[in-house]
Formats: structure tokens, sequence, C-alpha cells
């Protein structure tokens, strides 16, 4: 029986290899995001423990450059929040972005894959029915009608002796 072939079998590896890249750009994506929230999480907290630490020594009658630092320190973490931020929206959209582009990749290797199951189905279909005939075939030339030889099987013995009977 012959071997099945999908003649866009090399499209379809293609599209495979598409859709892998695709999401391996997809998984990249979602972790500098996910980092980057993280970042931004660990300078929120800074800025509360520094809040804290600021309202501490303000208690404490602290120094007033003392008291600067903490104001300098704040308003940089409060910039590198603001930064953090505006990068988290720009990654947001760009694994937005890259979720759409991954969906679309995957439906066009599933159109070729449907499409490859469908054909070998019908392919397979075509050898059972190939098969079949030629069982049918086989079926048909041994059990000819008209043909008593095959019909039923030779009585030699009777044969033998009608032979010996008419020959006298």
């Amino acid at each position: 029986m012959p071997k099945f072939l999908f003649s866009l079998e090399t499209l379809l590896r293609h599209r495979d290899d598409i859709e892998q890249r695709e999401r391996d750009e997809l998984l990249r994506l979602t972790y500098k995001y996910q980092t980057e929230l993280r970042h931004r999480d660990d300078l929120t907290h800074k800025f509360r423990e520094t809040m804290k630490a600021l309202s501490n020594h303000r208690s404490e009658n602290a120094d007033g450059q003392e008291i600067n630092w903490f104001y300098l320190y704040l308003n940089r973490l409060t910039q590198e929040i603001g930064e953090s931020e505006k990068c988290i929206a720009r990654l947001q959209s760009e694994v937005q972005t890259q979720k759409e582009v991954v969906i679309e990749a995957s439906k066009k290797k599933k159109v070729l894959a449907s499409l490859k199951s469908k054909k070998e189905k019908e392919f397979t279909l075509e050898m059972e029915r190939q098969e079949q005939k030629e069982i049918d075939d086989m079926v048909i030339a041994r059990y000819k009608p008209g043909d008593a030889a095959d019909q039923r099987p030779i009585d030699r013995r009777k044969t033998g002796t009608e032979d010996i009977k008419h020959g006298s």
C-alpha cells in the first residue's frame, strides 16, 4: 500500500515553525513584562519604606540635611516608578499584540493541519476501496458464473468409470 504524502507538508512545517517562533516571542515579552512588574513593585516597596523612615526621622527631629536627602531619594523613586509604569504600559501593549500574532499563526497552521487530515482520510478511504475492489476481483475471478469446473468439484472416480463404460 502506498504511503500518504501531503503536497503542502513543507508549508505546514514552515507554518509550525512560525507559530513556535511567535510563541517564543510571546513568552519572552511576557517574561519581560512580569520582570518589569516586579521591578515596579520593588520600587513602590522602597518608596513606602523610605516614607516610613522619613516619618520616623521627622518625629526624632532629625537634621534638615538628612531629611532633604530623603526627599531627593523619594523624588528619584517617584521618577523611576513613573518610568516603570510607562514601560509596563508599553510591554502590556506589546504582549497583547503578540498574542494576536500567535493566534493568527495558529489559525494558519490549523487550516493546513485540518486540510492534511482531510486529505489523509480521503487517501485512506481510497486505499481501502482499492483493496476491497482487488479482493472482489480475486473472488470473482475464482468463482466465475458458468464455469462448471470452478463451481463444483470434479469427482475423478465417477469421471473415470464413465470413460471406461463408453470405451467398451
